[in-house]
């Protein structure tokens, strides 16, 4: 299918990654949580997500018309909607459990405008808004063309804000930690 959008429509490679990814996260056992998943393209994740009885929500542009297509197919609650530096995120009708971004293109991927520390911190204090108290927010970053996931200086800010952060992907085990650039701001 080559590296298109079209690569998507091969469900033996992407069911399997998505099905690892929903047991990474614990989402195969346990009690039902609200799931928001930023970039929900084809929709898989948020579909084995939904059969483990979970709430879901897709936010994604609507650019490729195979992603609304499958997002009927498959049942899925989808919002349109641009993440953009400094733009909070849509009244998603409630607080998640989980926000969830996988292959993130969001941060001007392999552009030369790519997300720092101020893009980022803003984006983290608005994701927390719409975290449920002890929520989790899980980012997979792609590689960017000098190989690197982030920058030190990312990681590192990651981490001040209470993440774990293991080659490509950033966990916040219960929420962002209150950004000190956003406190001094209101202070």
């Amino acid at each position: 299918p080559g590296q298109t959008w079209r690569k998507y429509l091969d469900l033996q490679r992407w069911m399997p990654i998505n099905l690892r990814r929903v047991r990474g996260l614990k989402l195969d056992y346990g009690r039902k949580r609200r799931i928001l998943d930023i970039g929900s393209g084809a929709g898989y994740f948020l579909y084995i997500c939904k059969w483990f009885r979970h709430e879901v929500v897709g936010l994604d542009l609507d650019i490729v018309p195979m992603y609304a297509e499958m997002a009927r197919l498959l049942g899925l609650k989808r919002v349109i909607w641009r993440i953009q530096p400094f733009v909070p995120l849509p009244d998603l009708g409630g607080k998640f459990d989980l926000i969830t971004a996988f292959m993130i293109c969001f941060n001007n991927h392999n552009r030369p405008d790519l997300w720092a520390v101020p893009e980022w911190d803003f984006f983290l204090s608005d994701a927390a808004q719409h975290l449920k108290p002890g929520g989790r927010l899980h980012l997979e970053f792609n590689s960017e063309r000098d190989g690197t996931f982030m920058s030190e200086e990312l990681r590192k800010f990651f981490e001040s804000r209470g993440a774990t952060v293991q080659e490509n992907q950033v966990t916040f085990a219960a929420g962002p930690r209150p950004s000190r650039l956003i406190e001094a701001m209101r202070g």
